[in-house]
């Protein structure tokens, strides 16, 4: 390995170190539920070093209109808890005018998706003793009324509420 690379490794392994000091997200309609959850997930953190940071969790589908997001970490309780998680998503819906049903967060006025988050155990724990959490969401790329997100949203189990 080279000096080049030996300068990568060192940057790539101070990064996967020091990612500990981070705050839990506050409520921002203007940010979106991928970016929330990232935030949520870097302040709970358990263990030490976190390669899995290094990567991407969030990916754009243009074509299909929707920003997906998944995530795997070991959720150290002292810092947060899947309620606490689960309670402040429906913070962010209730802020966006909406209402959460199950893992949907749909509009109010409308019965059209906004976005889904679902977070739960993976069943086994991580080296420390940390459980193991899942964290998954989908939202539209621009639009909640655009027509590709709602038809993914429905392939994705979204059914609108019968009125």
């Amino acid at each position: 390995m080279g000096k080049a690379g030996l300068a990568l490794f060192s940057c790539v392994l101070v990064s996967a170190c020091t990612s500990q000091h981070y705050s839990k997200p506050v409520i921002d309609e203007n940010k979106d539920i991928a970016s929330l959850s990232a935030q949520y997930v870097n302040a709970t953190r358990g263990g030490g070093w976190d390669f899995t940071s290094l990567f991407p969790s969030k990916v754009y589908h243009p074509r299909d209109g929707y920003i997906y997001y998944n995530r795997l970490w070991c959720l150290d309780k002292g810092k947060g808890s899947i309620d606490e998680f689960q309670h402040f998503i429906a913070d962010v819906c209730d802020s966006k005018g909406g209402e959460m049903d199950v893992d949907w967060c749909i509009s109010g006025s409308h019965s059209y998706p906004l976005f889904r988050a679902s977070i739960e155990p993976t069943g086994t724990t991580c080296t420390g003793g940390d459980v193991a959490v899942s964290v998954e969401t989908i939202e539209p790329i621009s639009s909640s009324t655009s027509s590709e997100w709602r038809l993914y949203a429905e392939k994705k189990g979204f059914e609108p509420p019968q009125r």
